[in-house]
């Protein structure tokens, strides 16, 4: 079975320090599962359109990380609160 890395992008890095201790530590958590496979289970990943990169949409809890795949390496580009999620895509695309 294929082993992926995840690395986090310098602003995925500043979205995740700006949490509480205890949200960082449940998406780290979350993060990590995306080690075994980048598609788990369940309606949790959801591939967003308007890319032109295929781009995806992890959902943890009210956060959202977003992320694009390079191979076997997962690139988290945001992790945002749900609610900021479509100003943040804007910004990506």
């Amino acid at each position: 079975m294929a082993r992926y890395t995840v690395e986090l992008s310098p602003r995925a890095i500043e979205d995740l320090q700006a949490l509480s201790s205890d949200a960082a530590a449940r998406i780290l958590k979350k993060l990590r599962q995306l080690e075994d496979s980048p598609f788990p289970r369940g309606d949790t990943v959801k591939q967003l359109q308007g890319f032109e990169t295929p781009t995806y949409r992890l959902r943890i809890g009210n956060h959202r990380a977003v992320y694009r795949i390079y191979g076997t390496v997962v690139v988290i580009l945001r992790i945002i609160h749900r609610s900021e999620l479509e100003r943040a895509l804007r910004d990506l695309a």
